[in-house]
């Protein structure tokens, strides 16, 4: 072999060996089981959350130690999956009549009984907030295992009869999804707090999110955004991207039913297109994560929480077969950075260069010879 022949085969290797340029998206990553194995039934606790045993779990959400907290509905419990796997209890005592009287002080979350536990919220500060909607009561869980009745139907001035949903701004409001009356409530930190109320058509998700404000998905299908006490329906915008518009049009771009808040943007689930998408905070619109058919059904109703870091996967609860699953989302284009290690398009695109006038300048020193 020649010593420009040697030298061309070197640079080929090298070039074509070399990962795929960052303008190719990576394989998206199959779901993972987090919890529910064993079926819908009651089982597992203190073991592994994977061959635990869920029924029916509605909601979902995620502490900032990692803490993934489970709504388990059908089992009148609230469980939590720890960073090590192992699944446990922390409200809930199997007792399908729920709690209505007087919380005792140092009460323990075991010690009350949860009819219908279907959405949760954690607040700054790690409380985890349990809406029970059989009682229409909002509790309050503490890091400390105590747990307290935040908000209840004498504190609203009436009963609500389903919380569909809750979320808690980083300074500590709480919001609460009230279908039925077509509102959003407003329950502000303190004692004394009086709970407002925001008009919203048919409100069945909500999301809070570092800013505070506070995205609402309603029966429609509609993603709507309340900031600074203006209410506005999320709309495509020139580009395919996203814009709020407070004219409140009826129209419903994105077929929103579950929505969550991350570090990069927010998420919903997208049951048009059965993608979880993510709205970032540049008005753009990016597929996150496309949700297969198996495990996640043709138009099942899927469930949505993010992780606290902006590196964490997406938890997807599947209600139907009982189980929470996990998902890496995919980067914008131009932020992979997970999985195999990628060169600049440009270096890549360079390499290729230089081995085609590598080749061509052989093929020419052949010909002068010749």
């Amino acid at each position: 072999m020649s010593p420009r022949v040697a030298v061309l085969a070197v640079l080929t290797a090298s070039v074509f060996a070399a990962p795929m340029p960052a303008f190719a998206r990576a394989v998206e990553a199959a779901p993972s089981l987090v919890a529910g194995g064993k079926g819908a039934t009651f089982a597992g606790d203190g073991g592994s959350a994977a061959e635990a045993g869920l029924n029916r779990p509605l909601g979902a959400a995620v502490a900032a130690d990692g803490t993934v907290y489970i709504a388990d509905t059908r089992n009148h419990r609230v469980r939590a999956v720890g960073v090590d796997g192992v699944i446990r209890t922390v409200a809930g005592n199997d007792g399908q009549t729920a709690s209505t009287g007087p919380v005792p002080a140092g009460a323990k979350g075991t010690d009350v009984s949860l009819g219908l536990p279907n959405t949760l919220a954690v607040g700054a500060d790690g409380t985890l907030f349990i809406a029970d909607s059989l009682a229409s009561r909002v509790y309050a869980l503490a890091a400390d295992g105590t747990i307290e009745a935040r908000v209840t139907a004498e504190s609203l001035g009436s009963p609500i009869v389903t919380i569909n949903s809750l979320a808690v701004t980083p300074s500590g409001t709480l919001y609460l999804a009230d279908r039925e009356n077509g509102r959003i409530v407003e329950v502000r930190p303190g004692d004394d707090a009086r709970p407002l109320s925001t008009p919203a058509s048919l409100p069945i998700g909500l999301a809070a999110d570092a800013a505070g404000d506070v995205w609402i998905t309603s029966a429609t299908s509609q993603l709507s955004r309340l900031h600074d006490g203006k209410l506005a329906t999320i709309v495509e915008s020139a580009g395919s991207g996203w814009a709020a518009d407070e004219n409140r049009p009826t129209s419903a771009p994105f077929n929103a039913t579950a929505v969550s808040a991350g570090k990069d943007g927010v998420y919903f689930v997208d049951n048009r297109q059965r993608t979880v998408r993510r709205l970032g905070t540049d008005g753009t619109v990016t597929t996150a994560v496309a949700l297969t058919t198996d495990p996640f059904g043709a138009r099942d109703p899927v469930g949505l929480a993010t992780s606290v870091s902006a590196a964490g996967p997406l938890y997807l609860i599947d209600t139907v077969g009982s189980r929470v699953f996990s998902m890496p989302a995919l980067l914008p284009e131009g932020n992979d950075t997970g999985g195999t290690e990628r060169v600049p398009a440009l270096l890549w695109i360079a390499g290729a260069a230089g081995v085609v006038l590598v080749m061509t300048l052989s093929v020419m020193a052949r010909r002068r010879r010749v």
